[in-house]
């Protein structure tokens, strides 16, 4: 469980609103909610192979930033969620994803280097989550060609975390409480107003 705070709503408060991320800029197969063998039914993706895109170092990174963003608390957060597997699905599938992660994770392990001389999955929580903060409050001031590569990533790994999560079964049935398509036993007559 994530020492900074056992309320994800403060969480999220911190690294920026998420709500405004989850536009679904992704393909509809792309989201766990229609990879469903169930049919209509959310379901996490946990990852049972090989990362598709990411080596094992880079897998380790996306993992961290992406439970980070999405802690643990009273429900499993990005990572029990599956939410990496996502991550690294979406990426595999787009060329330009893939550029802008690459530069984004060598940009977090200079900026490690330059701040403790260390990898950014070596910090310390405490030393991971001002980079982040720093890197949200650029992504939620600044669009498109203003933003650097550093910050393109951070946008995109906070709408594929929120995107992965609120329609995984953990963030949307869990979390979320969604019920589903529910059948109603009768519905109620339209009044109209005077």
């Amino acid at each position: 469980m994530a020492s900074y705070s056992s309320d994800r709503r403060s969480v999220l408060k911190i690294l920026g609103s998420i709500g405004a991320t989850c536009a679904y800029p992704f393909a509809g197969d792309e989201l766990f909610g229609q990879n469903s063998p169930a049919h209509h039914h959310a379901v996490s993706m946990p990852m049972e192979t090989e990362p598709r895109f990411f080596n094992g170092d880079d897998f380790s990174m996306i993992s961290r930033i992406a439970d980070l963003i999405i802690p643990e608390t009273d429900t499993p957060g990005a990572s029990g969620a599956g939410v990496p597997a996502y991550i690294d699905l979406v990426i595999s599938r787009n060329g330009e994803h893939q550029r802008v992660a690459a530069d984004g994770l060598r940009w977090l392990d200079a900026e490690a280097k330059r701040i403790a001389d260390k990898k950014f999955i070596d910090l310390t929580e405490q030393q991971q989550l001002p980079i982040l903060e720093a890197l949200c409050e650029s992504a939620d001031n600044t669009e498109g060609a203003a933003r650097g590569r550093n910050v393109q990533f951070f946008a995109l790994m906070k709408a594929l975390t929120a995107d992965g999560y609120y329609t995984s079964q953990i963030g949307l049935i869990e979390e979320l409480g969604y019920k589903g398509n529910t059948v109603r036993s009768s519905y109620p007559p339209c009044v109209p107003e005077h």
